[in-house]
């Protein structure tokens, strides 16, 4: 699999020269390292083809052979890790040669680059890997973009993803229309009072021509009932028209949270691995907030201050266009005046929201350490991180509000200034009886209703910005797509037999280290394997590529003879059931618990499972019995009765592969026991794989693998294994066996 990136010019014209026409076959690797011979950042492009291996220096329009090794002479490659960056060597004889230095960003990139070279080396099938990227860049502005995001936060497309907000609506075409009408009618009943303020004043309380007082009576009444006429269904269209919006908004903002509480179900761990549960909460509670809180007051404050800065201006317009233009004088001023605030203001706006997250994420881990933070004494210790967060929180959101609060009156004073404007030139006017105090009164009137708009939507447009940014935050969610997934050819697997076949797996929390190394395993349907290996040797990794919660980076896991790929995810993890070491128990009660996995369950079939799991007697000794609370995570339980729950759980869901993760390391010998006789009871007639801490426990294992540094070390029986002299697994036992007769001279000397 060629690994190739756009050669400059001058070295590809240096490797031509070197070529000298020789060398046909195309190019295997190219690629960048970015620290050049001088140990500065700089380039120098590393080429390998079927004969050997190049690297070159640019140096302007040309480029220098640094070094070239043929392939024949390369026993192996490798990166090493130095400060800042790594090195990528190779192996020629008994000589390490380095090829090129790098920075940190690109050390997945290198890694895939060393297996590669060691592959073609040693004459193996190319892995099926991809280069790491190196660190992305906005293609706009050239700032870095996040690790897990494709989305600048300084130039994302703000007209697309509020287009996209808008688009919740479509289904509610409708409801949609009947609120703009609304809308429009309750902006034009507002705009009424200002001509019955001039007509008012012309007509009844300052005629030009002499009126009889009963008709300017009859005149007034009339104005005024049409006033209360006017203000009475302005308030009930405003009542519908609110009532209206709240269920769009509402409902829009309930799809919203749905579907991204959805995306984050079906998200694979590795999204997990790399974000802190606090600030995926943000995303789901406090970004879908201000959505709806915008959706219900902003967008009506938006459309309906819009739609009043047009009437306003074409009334005024169509009575004085010179008085009206002179009142626009200042807005203007203020346009560019708010432009220039808020891309002063939005780097802020941006600190806080992630400051924001950064102490909700803190919340969320303390309190669910909460027995950690106290059985350490350290909530000294968490209130001093928690009060540096909310301090540097509220140091942040006070630099934002004292800006505001300095900028938004300067900015109302520019807006109210057209007031003098209008008294000043108007008042001539109505001296020289070019206009009538009748309508001078209404420009005043439509003043308000101009400037207190505009000065609307200048706060608007803030909200709107922090709108904007949560929309992306919890669109971007919404976008990103599941790494474990089913596809278009996933087949379903109803009845699992519970055959698994691992070849040539190996797998890499991230590219630039390996944490498994071509794993060959092939168990049969009802065979327990246990797994054995010092912590860090890879065994729970095994355990996470057997559920799927990852994809093997290279090789293939089968099972029953298919690819684990292509079976649909819910028939395989439907028959498969975990025992963790630290069971997790929701809140509830026992019996919801124990029927997490089979939720249609008879209370016959809970306690039939209970009885199994050796949980039973202990359950009925609790005052509501099943119908007990268990609390968070199971807190009002003993550990060994958190863990019998969960293998009653296990046994209910009825799997047909069954995986315990050191289900008993964290109990007393009595309550082991009682687990484990649960256990074999579980484990009957169903593909298990264990980890356990206490080694003597998997003596009734079919086969154990030792795994030594990611690599299957040892495979057999546990006495085949014990008989070599020095296999690791024996040495694992006796060093166990040594510890626990330590223990035991501790316990009677305490005695």
């Amino acid at each position: 699999m060629a690994m190739l990136e756009e050669l400059p010019a001058s070295v590809e014209a240096a490797l031509k020269a070197q070529r000298n026409g020789h060398g046909t076959d195309p190019l295997t690797l190219a690629v960048k390292a970015d620290i050049n011979t001088s140990g500065v950042i700089g380039e120098r492009w590393v080429t390998m083809d079927a004969d050997a291996i190049r690297v070159f220096s640019p140096d302007g329009s040309t480029a220098h052979l640094d070094l070239m090794i043929p392939v024949s002479e390369i026993k192996g490659a490798k990166t090493e890790s130095l400060v800042g960056g790594g090195a990528l060597t190779v192996q020629k004889g008994s000589d390490v040669i380095e090829l090129a230095r790098y920075t940190t960003p690109l050390g997945g990139r290198m890694a895939g680059v060393a297996r590669v070279m060691e592959a073609i080396a040693k004459g193996r099938d190319l892995p099926d890997a991809e280069l790491e990227e190196v660190e992305k860049l906005c293609p706009k502005c050239s700032r870095a973009l996040p690790k897990d995001s494709d989305v600048c936060r300084f130039c994302f497309d703000k007209r697309a993803t509020f287009t996209r907000l808008l688009g919740y609506a479509k289904g509610y075409k409708w409801q949609a229309i009947l609120v703009t009408i609304l809308m429009i009618g309750g902006t034009g009943l507002q705009l009424l009072p200002g001509i019955i303020v001039k007509n008012l004043t012309d007509d009844v309380l300052m005629p030009r021509e002499q009126i009889a007082e009963s008709v300017r009576t009859a005149g007034l009444i009339y104005w005024v009932a049409v006033m209360i006429g006017a203000t009475v269904l302005g308030l009930v269209l405003g009542i519908v028209r609110a009532r209206l919006t709240a269920y769009l908004s509402l409902t829009m903002t309930k799809q919203i949270r749905t579907e991204t509480y959805a995306t984050l179900q079906k998200l694979g761990l590795s999204y997990y691995d790399k974000r802190q549960s606090g600030a995926l909460l943000n995303r789901v509670t406090s970004d879908v907030n201000e959505l709806n809180n915008f959706l219900v007051d902003g967008l009506q404050m938006l459309v309906v201050n819009g739609l009043m800065l047009i009437g306003t201006l074409v009334i005024v317009f169509s009575q004085n266009w010179w008085l009206a233009c002179l009142v626009l004088i200042p807005v203007p001023l203020v346009i560019l005046g708010t432009t220039k605030i808020w891309k002063f203001l939005w780097g802020r706006l941006e600190k806080l929201w992630n400051l924001r997250s950064s102490m909700t994420a803190s919340i969320a881990v303390a309190l669910n350490g909460t027995r950690v933070v106290k059985a350490f004494a350290q909530e000294d210790r968490e209130m001093k991180r928690f009060h540096d967060k909310v301090g540097a929180l509220y140091n942040a959101n006070l630099d934002l509000e004292n800006w505001w609060a300095t900028l938004l009156p300067i900015l109302g004073f520019l807006m109210t200034s057209g007031g003098f404007i209008v008294w000043y030139v108007g008042g001539k006017q109505v001296i020289a009886g070019q206009i009538t105090f009748g309508t001078l009164n209404m420009f005043f009137y439509y003043l308000g209703q101009l400037y207190g708009p505009l000065q609307g939507m200048t706060r608007i447009a803030d909200w709107l910005g922090r709108v904007l940014t949560s929309a992306e935050r919890v669109f971007e969610v919404m976008d990103t797509q599941p790494d474990v997934a089913d596809t278009n050819d996933s087949v379903p697997l109803p009845n699992m037999k519970g055959e698994l076949v691992f070849e040539n797996v190996s797998f890499g929390y991230d590219k630039a280290r390996r944490v498994l190394e071509n794993v060959d395993l092939h168990v049969m349907p009802g065979e327990m394997i246990g797994l054995v290996g010092h912590s860090g040797a890879g065994k729970s990794t095994i355990i996470n590529l057997i559920s799927r919660f990852y994809d093997p980076s290279e090789g293939r896991i089968l099972i029953d003879g298919i690819e684990m790929k292509k079976v649909k995810l819910q028939d395989l993890r439907s028959q498969m059931g975990v025992v963790l070491q630290e069971p997790f128990l929701f809140p509830g009660t026992i019996a919801e618990n124990i029927a997490y996995g089979k939720a249609d369950a008879t209370r016959e079939q809970i306690m039939r499972a209970a009885k199994a799991a050796n949980a039973h007697d202990f359950i009925l000794r609790f005052p509501d019995g099943y119908d007990s609370l268990v609390g968070e995570r199971g807190a009002r339980l003993s550990g060994g009765e958190r863990q019998r729950i969960s293998i009653a759980r296990a046994i209910l869901h009825d799997p047909k592969v069954l995986i315990l993760d050191e289900a008993t390391a964290s109990v007393d010998t009595e309550t082991e026991k009682q687990i484990q006789e649960a256990i074999q009871r579980l484990i009957a007639g169903r593909t298990t794989f264990a980890i356990a801490h206490r080694l003597s426990t998997l003596r009734n294992a079919d086969r154990l693998v030792v795994i030594e540094k990611g690599r299957v070390a040892e495979m057999g029986t546990h006495a085949e294994l014990m008989e070599k002299d020095n296999g690791i697994f024996r040495k694992l036992v006796e060093m166990q066996m040594e510890v626990n007769k330590l223990k035991a001279e501790n316990l009677v000397l305490e005695d």
